[in-house]
């Protein structure tokens, strides 16, 4: 969901103005998913959990599988930063997700 109100101090100032409209023409509309893949149950040892890892596809990449579906992925490890408090908190770690090259 967009978001449809700027919540800054300076728009919260001048309340006609607050209001955020989409602009089609500037904007560049492109096919994402985020997908969730997590290890086979037989490949797991026994009392330890899956390893799960976010995958993000672009493009004609999209839908190019279904929940269940078991896939070979390949891709580029990349990092997303902390922000914020947990940025304090966690020092120089990151998460990684991989960015899709084909699947």
């Amino acid at each position: 969901m967009p978001v449809e109100k700027c919540m800054s101090r300076t728009c919260q100032q001048y309340p006609s103005s607050s209001k955020l409209l989409p602009q089609s023409r500037g904007s560049k509309f492109i096919k994402f998913q985020e997908l969730k893949v997590q290890e086979l149950p037989d490949q797991v040892p026994t009392g330890n959990i899956p390893r799960m890892m976010t995958v993000h596809l672009l493009g004609e990449l999209t839908r190019s599988c279904a929940p269940g579906d078991e896939v070979l992925i390949a891709g580029v490890f990349l990092p997303v930063p902390y922000t914020g408090y947990r940025a304090i908190k966690a020092g120089l770690t990151a998460d990684t997700y991989m960015e899709a090259v084909s699947v």
